[in-house]
């Protein structure tokens, strides 16, 4: 009986250390997060909030003010293509509009992005001109 007893602890023991990652939500700033590519949509690039990133590309927004782009990998995007994670920073110019600075394989870009949707689970951004 004892043996049965151990065991059935074991199995017990393995499937309540299973659950699932939870995903940390800034209800303050629903942009702080990691964000995976997922589709394009009216104009705009879709994101689908994650714990990580996935192999494609993809942001990720700290509270600090840092960003990581996820992104191809030098500046051929034929495949198979590759992805590099680059640092830089973001700030919030208004309701809608995020300045970046990332440093890429090639020095830095300034760019600016729309967001034209922002919810717990989905980001919709437009590249926006400096023209």
């Amino acid at each position: 009986m004892k043996p049965l007893f151990k065991t059935l602890f074991f199995i017990m023991l393995i499937i309540s250390s299973c659950k699932k990652d939870e995903i940390k939500i800034d209800p303050n700033n629903l942009l702080i997060g990691t964000w995976n590519y997922s589709d394009y949509q009216d104009n705009a690039m879709v994101y689908i909030r994650s714990g990580k990133f996935i192999d494609n590309r993809g942001y990720k927004f700290n509270s600090d003010g840092t960003v990581v782009e996820r992104t191809f990998a030098g500046w051929c995007a034929t495949p198979p293509v590759s992805y590099s994670n680059y640092q830089g920073t973001w700030s919030i110019l208004n309701d809608t509009l995020i300045q970046t600075e990332i440093t890429y394989y090639d020095g830095l870009r300034p760019y600016r992005l729309a967001i034209k949707l922002v919810d717990s689970k989905s980001l919709k951004l437009t590249f926006v001109s400096d023209k």
